[in-house]
């Protein structure tokens, strides 16, 4: 039986290696080319976390998108990626564009098929990763604002004991 025969589920899981690939490398050209290379050469996790989170979150989430598409499994794969992008040097809409990429490849390769049940997947799966990543800025904003008052506090006290040395207080 021809991939083209088989029902739609079946035909993207049977091709998920292919598709996967080319998610990968679409989500890879959103940095320099250096950078790309390095993230899809470089396996070490700890020397490229980017790298080693889309090379294992992505395969998942495709899983995931033909499957049961369960909160409790693709929060965290989500999650993995989007809390790097968003400390990253990226917009709101290219830090969770990654997502929608998906939705060409699946275009080009399956040109002839209904894809609108896919493509609906797709979107809840963006808007997921959308609302993390505004978690995740809002942690990030949170730290800041925390750092900020640390820093103006230690001034303040600095200042006052300055001002009291000046006076010639005693602390």
């Amino acid at each position: 039986m021809k991939v083209a025969d088989l029902p739609l589920r079946e035909a993207l899981a049977h091709r998920k290696q292919a598709v996967v690939g080319e998610w990968l490398a679409r989500t890879l050209r959103a940095y320099p080319d250096h950078t790309a290379r390095f993230l899809l050469q470089d396996q070490d996790p700890f020397r490229n976390p980017v790298g080693h989170a889309l090379r294992q979150n992505l395969p998942a989430l495709y899983d995931e998108l033909l499957g049961a598409m369960d909160a409790a499994r693709l929060t965290p794969l989500l999650e993995g990626i989007v809390r790097i992008r968003a400390v990253q040097d990226f917009t709101p809409s290219q830090a969770v564009g990654f997502v929608f990429l998906l939705k060409a490849v699946l275009r080009e390769r399956f040109a002839d098929a209904d894809l609108a049940d896919i493509e609906t997947r797709i979107d809840r799966l963006a808007l997921t990763a959308f609302d993390l990543y505004m978690q995740c800025r809002e942690q990030i904003a949170d730290i800041r604002v925390g750092e900020a008052r640390r820093a103006v506090g230690a001034l303040d006290r600095a200042a006052t004991v300055r001002e009291r040395s000046l006076r010639g207080d005693n602390p």
